[in-house]
């Protein structure tokens, strides 16, 4: 599922208590289980991307980009509110 560190260290009650509420959306649980979201968890500079929370490097990442194509992918992650991924 990608490295467990990726939200970074800084403040991680806030980030156990925002993967907490993604974990109980089923789009979220969805996503996370999809292969192709997997293998994208997998690419490194993906990772960076999250762990700085650099929302245009995510967004701007080739596999974002080639999953947001997918119909049913794209749904979910339309449906996912995000905002507090990348409060920095």
């Amino acid at each position: 599922m990608g490295d467990p560190t990726m939200f970074g260290a800084g403040d991680l009650f806030g980030n156990f208590q925002m993967i907490q509420k993604l974990l109980k959306d089923e789009n979220f649980r969805t996503l996370m289980m999809h292969p192709k979201f997997q293998d994208m968890m997998k690419d490194p500079d993906f990772q960076e991307a999250i762990r700085k929370k650099d929302i245009s490097s995510v967004v701007g990442n080739p596999k974002f980009a080639t999953l947001m194509q997918d119909p049913e992918l794209a749904g979910l992650v339309t449906k996912l509110d995000l905002s507090d991924l990348f409060k920095k």
